[in-house]
């Protein structure tokens, strides 16, 4: 395990370590499950132009954030809404606008491109019948078909997917970068395995990960991560597994907001560009991040 500090701030970790015009930012978490949300506000607070938004196979506040703060030229993702609240509204208003370029995808082209970017591969095939869909056809930027060398059969596969900086959330790290996620991976730790630089951001930082756990347990080694950010409630208003549920009054209250440009500027400022990060979980109130806490315990 690396041994060299690497514990920052939000501001410090963004600031150092994502370019004013980032080549592609992957973003963590899976539809209301953690999603590395101090992070993405500090991005906003230092306006940091995005020129590719790349996203788990289903994305979230995570993505429409960014988007809505005018940030994001293209996104590849297969999926960016809110679930049973309904679709993402600044990602649908850009793509309908055409004011940010769509790359679309299916599922499994994220978790195979990832797979490809963080193995050093030029590609992997798909399985044989997904390649039925037109998307390859919508897209042929990200899809391209090949001989299988064994049996001579056309197969369709996914290009490599390299995230420039990746902003991801795990539950517990050390100053060192180690961290452990104690709750659903997703494509967590592809993206941590694809990318060139990793911003970990965590619930809890302890003394030493491996000495609590093992060296077996570490699910993310130091030597992955660039800078590692302790950030209790940095999931909200989406949920951290383990310590608490989403939001979900919080996130209608955003969907709300988010239907007009001046209604939607006003949440920027109240939640984000308008106070430090470490201001939010105060701005949120702490009889409401309890309860949300209770309720994450119990599920």
């Amino acid at each position: 395990m690396g041994r060299t500090q690497k514990l920052m701030s939000a501001r410090e970790a963004v600031s150092h370590w994502v370019g004013d015009r980032c080549e592609s930012l992957a973003v963590g978490g899976m539809h209301m499950h953690n999603n590395p949300m101090a992070l993405i506000r500090e991005i906003i607070r230092q306006g940091k132009k995005i020129k590719r938004l790349i996203t788990s196979p289903s994305a979230d506040i995570n993505a429409d954030l960014l988007i809505g703060a005018g940030l994001v030229e293209e996104i590849l993702t297969a999926y960016v809404g809110f679930e049973h609240l309904g679709l993402a509204p600044n990602f649908r208003r850009a793509v309908e606008t055409k004011s940010m370029r769509l790359l679309e995808c299916d599922e499994p082209f994220i978790v195979y491109g990832l797979q490809a970017g963080a193995g050093g591969l030029p590609f992997i095939p798909y399985p044989k019948g997904l390649e039925l869909n037109d998307l390859h056809k919508i897209n042929p930027e990200m899809y391209r078909f090949t001989t299988d060398p064994y049996t001579g059969d056309e197969v369709m596969t996914a290009a490599p997917i390299k995230p420039s900086v990746a902003l991801v959330h795990c539950q517990e790290a050390d100053p060192y970068g180690n961290a452990l996620f104690k709750g659903s991976e997703f494509t967590d730790r592809q993206m941590v395995m694809a990318a060139d630089t990793v911003i970990i951001q965590a619930e809890k930082i302890v003394p030493d990960l491996a000495r609590k756990y093992g060296s077996t347990k570490v699910n993310v080694p130091g030597f992955l991560v660039s800078a590692v950010v302790e950030a209790p409630y940095g999931c909200h208003p989406t949920s951290s597994h383990g310590y608490y549920t989403f939001d979900e009054a919080h996130l209608k209250e955003y969907i709300k907001a988010c239907k007009t440009p001046e209604t939607f500027a006003a949440y920027l400022q109240h939640y984000v560009t308008g106070i430090p990060e470490e201001e939010y979980a105060g701005r949120i109130g702490t009889e409401r991040l309890q309860a949300l806490s209770k309720r994450g315990e119990s599920e």
